[in-house]
């Protein structure tokens, strides 16, 4: 991705620099790995330990989650948040990502079982 690209980018809100960042480095590390650039039809997330590019097994997921669970703590995210993002599995309602109602019940559901689990836990 050229600089033009990648301020267009950030200019019209479409990503932010911390986002960026992030797309900036998987390139890199996709690039580093199979020798070429990363085509339209490779898996963005792959998996970094296959000889070809390839998702990575779903098993991954709950170690990405936790490290994720754990970066938020750093950034002083609700407990509460993080405790629904965990449970949910990667929900996060923000002003840029949009739930289903499906998912904010989910996730609202969640957030009172954190709660109900603080206030026993007060209590006891």
């Amino acid at each position: 991705m050229d600089n033009g690209f990648a301020r267009k980018l950030l200019k019209t809100g479409t990503l932010t620099a911390a986002e960026l960042e992030v797309y900036r480095e998987q390139r890199t590390a996709f690039r580093k790995k199979f020798g070429r650039e990363m085509g339209p039809d490779d898996p963005f997330f792959f998996d970094p330990e296959a000889d070809t590019p390839q998702f990575r097994n779903p098993a991954d997921a709950d170690g990405a989650l936790a490290l994720i669970a754990r970066l938020m703590g750093e950034a002083g995210v609700d407990p509460a948040s993080i405790y629904a993002f965990r449970k949910t599995r990667g929900l996060f309602p923000t002003s840029r990502t949009h739930l289903t109602p499906e998912q904010m019940l989910e996730w609202n559901a969640a957030l009172s079982e954190y709660h109900s689990k603080v206030k026993r836990g007060a209590t006891q």
